[in-house]
């Protein structure tokens, strides 16, 4: 389990790094194409697009667990009959969800914008129309979520990320293009929808690559059915709390205060959802690793706690090393991504985010944890509240502080860092034990944080304590892994 959860991690890191790297850089040279009010209305389009993504069910997820459990069987009959019955439930259900998702933003776009009485006229009828042909990304996507959740389960993360990657530079050099040759929010959502079928057809090819060797059939079973749906209906749950966390803060930001202030909003949240994103990457391989997890406690729990140990600390240096440098290059970072329209409030909200985000990153290991043990309904508990609080608080704080007031509201995402405590208790280590996993990086951590906010007004004072730091948290990492036997697994052939 090591030596894949290690390779899977690497591909995931690198190939998240490419397209995170492309996603950012693209945001600074759209907004000054279309500027700061239009971005704002692509950002509003996009991620009603993505709310409505959550159309997928939680068969994503479903997909890699089960059949992550129907390739282990030996025999070509059982595993021919158990494979064609997840895939019947899984890939049936997705293009049943994906079709009903497409046909009702074509149609319910009309109502969907009239949400945001802000915009004007001529804003509501290009969302309008953005909308509509967003319905065609939704389709091809979701359909791309069960694809991906076969590789997955194959441990094929290299070409999930080959193709993924593939996805982004399509996207990021497509829709610069688009904008340079003077398309706008509607042109730029034809090209997702283009981009998004191509790659769609990519992941089809792959999927019959890996079960070429299998005769597949549709093969309906009931009882199989009715685990995948009960499975697939709390890890639906579970994304919707996040989603509304992640998405629904921009419907709630672009209908109070404004598609400029949402620019400023949504960059500042896609440059600190940076962290979370790059610190999750080396750990998400620990869903299809720990998917026969009863096993391998009985077999070794001393092995298992030491591959948990390692992600959470894999998972630590990532979130505030980045973190770290966010937070420090603030004033840099706001002026590359929004140009002359940086204001000191800007960069006091994206520190705050920053802070908010190194520790909403920290709970990574613990949601894979969760879904692995089949604790789904935990997770869903977790995810929901959480959720709610913060979409709550962004409500109310926008009303009353603006754009600062709706960062500080994200903080109420932070209650799923019980998922740390509840996956532990789940895997039987104690709070003791994992506790002083967290203990040194985090002491380092405030430290940095108290000093550095009593010297925000000089920068190279704040970037020397940046790097000493980075310097403390590489020193522990690397006092607590062994380096050379992680290389050595890394790249061995076993």
């Amino acid at each position: 389990m090591k030596n894949s959860l290690l390779k899977n991690g690497f591909y995931n890191t690198v190939g998240g790094v490419v397209r995170i790297g492309l996603a950012v850089l693209t945001i600074p040279i759209l907004i000054k194409m279309l500027g700061i009010e239009e971005y704002g209305l692509w950002t509003l389009a996009y991620a009603v697009v993505q709310v409505v993504n959550l159309a997928e069910a939680g068969l994503s997820v479903a997909t890699t667990v089960f059949v992550s459990q129907d390739i282990d069987k030996e025999d070509a009959d059982n595993l021919s009959n158990s494979l064609s019955e997840t895939l019947t439930v899984t890939f049936g259900g997705m293009l049943i969800f994906a079709t009903l998702a497409a046909i009702a933003l074509l149609f319910g776009a009309e109502l969907i914008v009239s949400l945001f009485p802000k915009l004007g006229q001529v804003q509501q009828l290009t969302l309008q129309h953005a909308l509509q042909i967003g319905g065609l990304v939704v389709w091809a996507r979701l359909l791309q979520r069960v694809l991906i959740g076969v590789e997955q389960a194959y441990q094929r993360y290299d070409l999930t990320n080959l193709f993924n990657t593939i996805e982004s530079l399509l996207l990021s050099f497509g829709m610069l293009i688009v904008t340079w040759l003077g398309g706008r929010t509607i042109a730029l959502m034809q090209w997702q929808a283009v981009a998004a079928i191509a790659i769609l057809l990519s992941h089809v090819w792959v999927f019959r690559t890996l079960t070429h060797n299998i005769k597949l059939h549709v093969n309906w079973n009931q009882k199989r059915g009715l685990a995948i749906a009960r499975y697939s209906l709390m890890t639906w749950l579970t994304s919707l709390g996040g989603m509304i966390f992640a998405r629904g803060d921009r419907l709630i930001v672009g209908a109070l205060l404004g598609s400029k202030v949402l620019g400023v909003y949504a960059t500042i949240t896609d440059l600190t959802t940076v962290i979370s994103r790059l610190s999750d990457l080396p750990v998400q391989p620990l869903l299809p690793a720990l998917s026969k997890i009863r096993t391998i406690l009985d077999k070794d729990k001393s092995k298992l706690q030491q591959q948990i140990k390692q992600a959470v600390e894999i998972n630590t240096l990532i979130a505030l090393g980045l973190g770290t440098v966010f937070f420090t290059l603030a004033p840099f970072l706001m002026h590359v991504m929004l140009g002359d329209v940086v204001t000191s409030e800007y960069i006091l909200a994206f520190r705050i985010l920053t802070i908010i985000e190194i520790f909403h990153s920290l709970y990574a290991v613990g949601y894979y944890v969760l879904f692995s043990v089949n604790a789904v309904v935990e997770s869903l508990v977790i995810h929901l509240f959480s959720s709610l609080l913060s979409i709550l608080l962004i409500l109310i704080f926008s009303n009353m502080f603006g754009l600062i007031g709706a960062v500080l509201g994200n903080a109420g995402f932070l209650c799923v860092l019980s998922a740390i405590f509840l996956a532990m208790n789940k895997l039987g280590i104690s709070p003791k034990i994992w506790c002083r996993w967290y203990k040194i990086p985090l002491t380092l951590f405030c430290i940095f944080t108290i000093i550095s906010c009593s010297l925000i007004k000089h920068f190279y004072v704040l970037l020397f304590m940046e790097i000493i730091q980075i310097i403390a948290l590489n020193k522990w990492f690397v006092d607590t892994q062994n380096i050379k036997t992680n290389i050595s697994l890394l790249f061995s052939k076993k």
